[in-house]
């Protein structure tokens, strides 16, 4: 699958915070929770604003402004990530691959790319719904202490 950005995780705890708390989240609670400057985090409030997958309630925070079921992963990396030339040649981008006539890899970047397309698209919001606000992301620390207690997301089990 393509490579989350720390930008992107960072949008993406932002909604979940207001996904789960269900009231206006304000800045200072996202900075305090993901560890992030709050000039980071208005960055990526802004830009999700933008997009139109956040709205501010003055005085109060943010919320979602639409349906958690409304709001896809890819919605989320195209509104926080500039588009990325593609990588020498083509980068596995079987649309902007020249030689995908010739290249005995075209068939896999091919399909390979609908699918990691396909899962951003699909998948939204309403799925973190049972995962608990607590749970680390990725970047945070706890991450490697989890890794080496063994510890595993119910939702990594096949749980949940």
């Amino acid at each position: 699958m393509s490579e989350l950005t720390p930008t992107v995780i960072l949008a993406l705890h932002a909604l979940h915070a207001m996904l789960l708390k269900r009231i206006p989240v304000p800045i200072h609670d996202i900075c305090k929770s993901s560890g992030s400057t709050v000039d980071r985090v208005h960055q990526v409030i802004r830009k999700l604003r933008i997009a139109e997958l956040v709205e501010r309630r003055p005085g109060r925070g943010f919320v979602l402004a639409k349906a958690p079921g409304e709001i896809s992963i890819q919605d989320v990396i195209r509104a926080i990530e500039e588009p990325l030339p593609p990588k020498a040649p083509c980068g596995g981008d079987f649309d902007a691959c020249d030689g995908r006539a010739s290249c005995i890899l075209a068939p896999l970047c091919l399909k390979a790319g609908r699918s990691d397309q396909e899962t951003l698209r699909s998948f939204t919001l309403a799925e973190l719904m049972s995962v608990p606000l607590d749970l680390p992301n990725c970047l945070d620390p706890q991450m490697d202490a989890q890794k080496t207690d063994k510890r595993r997301s119910p939702l990594l089990r096949g749980g949940a």
